[in-house]
């Protein structure tokens, strides 16, 4: 039964900040091959949405994942038939400030 994937208007928003990073440092050739490269990663939830590790810094929200890719952790949640793809954290940063809201 497979999956389909949802970006809430934060996770869009990071990929967004992530294109425009490497664009204006590398080039928009590079930024286009690392939002690729999450995206394609990412495909993997259609089929093995349970496959993320389970945040244990973060109890009170139980039902959220994340896988890394490259140098991010991708946090998503599964509802129904859905995965929802909630934030991205550049995991060279402090620690994410994570609000559950969708």
């Amino acid at each position: 039964m497979d999956y389909s994937i949802f970006w809430t208007r934060r996770a869009s928003e990071d990929i967004a900040s992530i294109f425009r990073f490497y664009s204006t440092i590398a080039g928009e050739r590079v930024a286009r091959h690392r939002l690729l490269r999450i995206k394609q990663d990412l495909l993997c939830l259609t089929t093995m949405p349970h496959i993320g590790h389970l945040d244990k810094d973060y109890p009170h929200t139980p039902s959220y994942r994340y896988l890394v890719v490259l140098d991010y952790r991708i946090y998503y949640f599964i509802e129904e038939q859905t995965v929802y793809i909630a934030a991205i954290w550049d995991c060279r940063q402090g620690s994410p400030v994570f609000e559950v809201n969708n």
